[in-house]
């Protein structure tokens, strides 16, 4: 195997997500689709953090504010810019799909372990950890924690 191969196999393919004063750092494979701001379907009894459900693909898909859910206190919009639908990657009940609120547009990386550095910043109950990448900090969302909240919705 060449070096370039072997470099190219160690990368994983990653989306940052703006959120409203921090940023998402997730797999791109985590990821189905992502849309501009649309019309959500306020619920009648929700979470503060359920935005609503989103009509995508002939499903209600539930629409969470992380910055709500992270931490309960903090104020976030109901409105964004994007809406990131994504798919249910640790368990095997729940929503198929639940898709994230950003405050502006998602971009592709490529990281390897070595852009990875631990940082100091505790995690919210949301997050898995939290890192620095160059000069930016990033949360890694707790994916289970995200997917249970989001099979709340409608149960």
């Amino acid at each position: 195997m060449t070096a370039a191969v072997a470099q190219k196999l160690a990368e994983l393919s990653c989306v940052i997500i703006p959120l409203q004063e921090s940023q998402l750092l997730l797999p791109s494979v985590c990821i189905a689709e992502i849309l501009p701001w649309r019309r959500i379907k306020p619920l009648k009894q929700g979470p503060e953090w359920c935005l609503g459900e989103l009509g995508w693909r002939g499903e209600a898909v539930p629409v969470i504010r992380f910055e709500r859910l992270n931490q309960p206190s903090a104020e976030a919009p109901d409105a964004g810019r994007c809406l990131v639908v994504m798919n249910r990657t640790q368990s095997s009940s729940g929503v198929a799909f639940y898709a994230l609120a950003t405050d502006g547009l998602p971009r592709m990386v490529q990281l390897s372990d070595a852009d990875l550095v631990a940082s100091d910043d505790r995690p919210g109950r949301a997050e898995a950890s939290v890192v620095r990448l160059g000069t930016e900090s990033a949360s890694i969302p707790d994916l289970s924690f995200l997917e249970d909240q989001a099979g709340t919705i409608g149960a």
